[in-house]
């Protein structure tokens, strides 16, 4: 090791080990199959309340709700088809197209909650904060499945062909 090597800090001497080859490795296919029935359980789980939520006397729904609901239920039907062809289907290509498509219908229906924003918390007392933080998630919610969108249109161009 040469005098410059020695002022380097350990953590940067391991940054090659954390690096474009980690970044660049995909999971195992047990645990993305692990993923995508966690995510089937939590979008059918997601899909009963939001059909039933109508149905409950919560006070923090307003008008909108039921323009959004059939929406919402694409979005989910959408993500419960991909993870489903995912399970039983899972080739990189494939994988990269579904993520894409499914990252899109997320941020199409994170844009049908910003603009028809179907709560309405003011009534519930002390949880009006939420009426002003749920459409600056729903604007961060968007910009990161935008993202993932491009980010999987670009694996499936470029890494995509290495079946």
């Amino acid at each position: 090791m040469d005098n410059h090597d020695k002022k380097i800090p350990n953590w940067a001497r391991r940054f090659d080990e954390a690096g474009p080859r980690r970044w660049m490795k995909e999971k195992h296919t047990n645990r993305r199959k692990g993923e995508y029935i966690s995510a089937i359980v939590w979008n059918l789980i997601w899909l009963f309340i939001a059909n039933k939520l109508p149905n409950w006397d919560t006070g923090f729904l307003n008008d909108h709700y039921l323009t959004v609901l059939q929406p919402l239920n694409w979005n989910i039907w959408i993500q419960l088809g991909g993870n489903i062809l995912l399970l039983l289907i899972d080739f990189r290509f494939l994988r990269f197209l579904l993520k894409a498509v499914m990252a899109a219908a997320t941020f199409l229906i994170l844009m049908v909650f910003f603009y028809l924003y179907p709560f309405n918390f003011s009534n519930t007392g002390s949880f009006s904060w939420i009426d002003a933080l749920l459409p600056i998630l729903f604007v961060i919610g968007m910009v990161v499945s935008a993202l993932t969108v491009v980010s999987n249109i670009w694996k499936l161009i470029f890494w995509g062909r290495r079946d």
